[in-house]
């Protein structure tokens, strides 16, 4: 099944268990390196725009390509909402060379796999071969940038797939109330809607409509091909140039992009309600706060590392171990390209009050807010983030991933320097950056009770 969801749009620690793009340039057909992080990332642009990054590690006979467009559910109208993912269902049904079902029998014959996501801000179509079968993939990916077939049979069959992957989604309680406070905290912009969209859109949609939309964002310039693993450079830019450099660059972005409206700062503490058919007491708490690789985009990261990263965080040492109000406690820093959120979650346990438990997190809150953190509970929040950041180990689809997501939302070099970002930042900045944002009148509240 090709997933929604990449791997690590954000930081989402558990306690149960303004950015400048690198300047467009038009090079020499051959694609000259212009920049580099060490010896193992180079950057390439071929002359119709496509932006290639190449990770040289050698060690296990594996290569992985990842092919990043610059577009998302943020780029829809309210008519195509749902379109990207929709989509990215159809770059598995046929293209010109690659009929219905080809792409994953010629994946698993090459001893392969490959998955895709949709994301607010990004897609992602990945592969992973043995590193002298690579290549494979982007026959694959040239083709159905410029031929994708959306045979209107096909279209049908797969719009009643999403369509029920949608009906099984609002079967979790979590999900039925986040939905809500997403709108509203995201209200007026296309991220206040879900990314696998709406029945309604889903089912205006045509064949005709989503090739526009393909047209619109799926060509080279908007796109960023990343490479891991035990590749050579040199000959695999000439793969790579062999099958894109020829492709007209496409659409500018700027004319493809929809028009989208801030949303509005808050006013005052939002409450909403909501029931499921069991017996638990869930709690959402949600605010509006940055963009996506600002300064305060990793504060809020250390922050969530304080309140919620394990059995020494402050709200799982105290709701759960101590006064026994949760049966479990976490969060998410949420920063996307244009906006961006800071989520608690926690369920009650049994027999408790939901305004016991709401009473304790908000103590902790202001605790953040008045007090600076110790040195040591810093440094373990630091910690935490460093492990997060780490790239040894790593698998190279994960490298490529991770690569290609700061490339189309900020900068790849910042995948690199994370734990730098992090080590920067003081107690006191910690302390007025959650006194700043995360405040009683700027938040959403949100409270799932059983049914009557």
């Amino acid at each position: 099944m090709h997933g929604r969801f990449p791997a690590r749009t954000r930081y989402h620690l558990a306690s149960m268990h303004d950015i400048q793009p690198i300047p467009r340039r038009i090079l020499r057909n051959e694609a000259a390196p212009v920049c580099k992080v060490g010896a193992s990332v180079t950057e390439h642009r071929l002359r119709n725009g496509m932006r290639i990054l190449l990770a040289e590690r050698h060690g296990d006979p594996v290569a992985a390509n990842v092919l990043f467009y610059r577009v998302g559910s943020r780029n829809e109208t309210e008519r195509e909402a749902g379109v990207s993912h929709f989509l990215e269902h159809m770059m598995f049904k046929g293209s010109r060379r690659f009929g219905k079902g080809e792409v994953d029998r010629l994946t698993t014959e090459l001893g392969g796999q490959n998955n895709a996501f949709t994301g607010y801000d990004h897609t992602a179509y990945w592969f992973e071969f043995a590193s002298d079968r690579w290549e494979h993939a982007l026959d694959i990916e040239a083709d159905r940038m410029q031929s994708l077939t959306l045979d209107s049979s096909e279209f049908d069959a797969e719009r009643a797939v999403v369509l029920e992957e949608l009906a099984m989604g609002e079967d979790d309680p979590w999900r039925h109330l986040s939905r809500p406070i997403e709108t509203l905290l995201f209200s007026h912009h296309p991220y206040g809607r879900p990314i696998i969209g709406f029945s309604e859109t889903l089912g205006g949609m045509t064949p005709e409509s989503m090739r526009d939309y393909h047209r619109r964002f799926y060509h080279p310039a908007n796109a960023t091909l990343v490479v891991s693993g035990d590749i050579r450079p040199r000959p695999a830019l000439k793969a790579i140039r062999d099958r894109f450099g020829s492709l007209e660059a496409g659409v500018p972005y700027e004319q493809a992009d929809c028009f989208r409206r801030n949303s509005p700062e808050p006013r005052g503490e939002v409450r909403v309600t909501a029931s499921w058919d069991d017996a638990a007491h869930r709690l959402i708490m949600a605010w509006p706060t940055v963009k996506c690789a600002t300064l305060e985009d990793y504060v809020c990261d250390l922050i969530l590392a304080v309140l919620t990263s394990g059995r020494m965080s402050r709200m799982y040492r105290r709701l759960v171990l101590k006064e026994g109000l949760a049966t479990s406690v976490s969060g998410a820093n949420d920063a996307r390209v244009e906006a961006g959120a800071f989520w608690l979650y926690a369920e009650a346990a049994q027999g408790v009050e939901p305004a016991a438990l709401e009473r304790a997190i908000d103590e902790e809150l202001v605790k953040l807010a008045q007090d600076r953190v110790a040195p040591e509970e810093l440094k373990r929040a630091k910690a935490i983030m460093h492990a997060a950041d780490a790239f040894d180990g790593e698998a190279v689809s994960d490298v490529a991933e991770e690569l290609g997501e700061w490339a189309v939302d900020a900068d790849w070099h910042m995948a690199f320097d994370g734990g730098k970002q992090h080590d920067r930042i003081t107690a006191e900045k910690l302390r007025k950056t959650a006194a700043e944002y995360l405040r009683h009148d700027r938040r959403i509240v949100g409270w799932c009770h059983p049914k009557d």
